[in-house]
């Protein structure tokens, strides 16, 4: 009796032993390979498993440098400055918007009002309400470089809501921000095509203009003597278009008028009236008159060479005729608050240069990768009249 008991002991162990085995077994074959045979098996049900893709995570690097474990792909977030938002609807991730700043919620036509203002989480990047943007609980905040970021981080972190920097309004780093946003929402494709589109188009104007002199600019952003500096939000538009920036040297975005006088562009770009802000609808042709008589009326600007040259028969029919068109007497561009804003102010580029170059640049058409960009990239109807003078499909 005992002496069974004892073989049934031993059996038992023999068992255990071998099935101990077994299992290391096993275990140690994963360990070898990193893990690789459960994140195959998770990869191979990604679209039969939502919980699983919610619980992956991915390290991005954001606009200034920091290295970041968010989830992946982000399905909602709560962001700041238009410019983003633009991107974000461009690589088609705008439903995973859930929370925006007050500047973006107040252009309803350009968001065809998808935006409530119980979404809103602010007035902008650099006023942002922590208690809204806790109550929405957005898996991320996007903010700009020139935001609180920092503040929102330290609000935010206990609660489990990432910060994160993009910097859309960075000319010069729209290729890098469109893969970014690609990576934060799984859009990658998407990203890609668009962030193609643009910089396929920016690479013609390089080749195309590649050892030609440059033709001297005056640009104004909205108020009397508020130009572009190195530095400056708008620098690159300008640079990017191969014009020869009249204060590329200068230090203070604020110049004085009369030194427009004395430096005497060839050219003058201006952006919106000072109490314009962005807006889908385009200004009337009233409204654009209006800048240009103002241009030209500040002492001493009759004698500088891109108003002294430029052809005023058409504008002052305009009112009668309807918008000019682009003629090679064309010496001053008005581009709107909106239009010259589109893909990191990549627009604005494309017009700029189309307007100092048009006999070097005949496969660029402004007008058309304005339609691209509104119908194709921010799902809206076109809206022509954002540009003065009139550019058609075909310039």
């Amino acid at each position: 009796m005992k002496g069974n008991l004892l073989k049934k002991a031993a059996a038992i162990l023999v068992l255990l032993l071998t099935a101990l085995s077994v299992l290391s077994g096993c275990t140690s074959g994963n360990e070898e390979n990193g893990g690789a045979g459960e994140e195959s098996r998770i990869d191979e049900n990604v679209e039969e498993n939502d919980t699983q893709i919610e619980g992956n995570t991915r390290v991005i690097t954001d606009s200034i440098g920091r290295e970041i474990e968010i989830p992946y792909p982000v399905t909602s977030a709560a962001v700041a400055n238009a410019y983003n938002v633009e991107i974000i609807n461009a690589i088609d991730a705008i439903d995973s918007v859930v929370g925006v700043d007050y500047n973006i919620f107040q252009d309803k036509e350009g968001f065809k009002n998808r935006f409530t203002e119980d979404m809103v989480i602010g007035k902008s990047q650099k006023e942002l309400n922590y208690e809204k943007i806790i109550e929405i609980n957005p898996q991320v905040l996007i903010l700009t470089g020139n935001g609180v970021y920092e503040e929102a981080e330290k609000q935010l972190e206990s609660f489990g809501i990432k910060v994160v920097v993009v910097d859309a309004y960075y000319t010069d780093q729209f290729e890098q921000n469109c893969e970014l946003l690609g990576k934060i929402f799984g859009k990658e494709s998407e990203a890609e095509e668009l962030s193609d589109y643009f910089m396929d188009k920016l690479d013609y104007i390089n080749k195309q203009l590649e050892g030609v002199e440059k033709k001297t600019v005056y640009f104004e952003y909205r108020t009397e003597g508020n130009t572009t500096v190195p530095g400056d939000f708008f620098f690159n538009m300008v640079e990017f278009s191969g014009a020869d920036n009249i204060f590329k040297t200068a230090e203070n975005v604020q110049v004085d008028t009369e030194a427009v006088v004395v430096e005497d562009p060839q050219y003058i770009v201006k952006v919106s009236a000072p109490d314009v802000y962005s807006s889908y609808y385009p200004p009337t042709l009233e409204e654009h008159k209006a800048i240009l008589d103002e241009l030209a009326s500040r002492p001493g600007w009759d004698e500088i060479s891109a108003i002294k040259d430029n052809s005023l028969v058409e504008y002052e029919n305009a009112l009668d005729n309807g918008f000019p068109e682009v003629t090679e007497n064309n010496r001053v561009l008005l581009l709107s608050h909106y239009v010259h804003g589109g893909a990191s102010k990549l627009v604005g580029t494309m017009y700029i240069a189309k307007f100092l170059y048009p006999e070097l640049l005949p496969e660029l058409h402004p007008e058309q990768v304005f339609y691209d960009w509104i119908t194709k990239y921010q799902k809206l109807d076109y809206i022509e009249g954002h540009t003065y003078p009139a550019y058609t499909f075909e310039d």
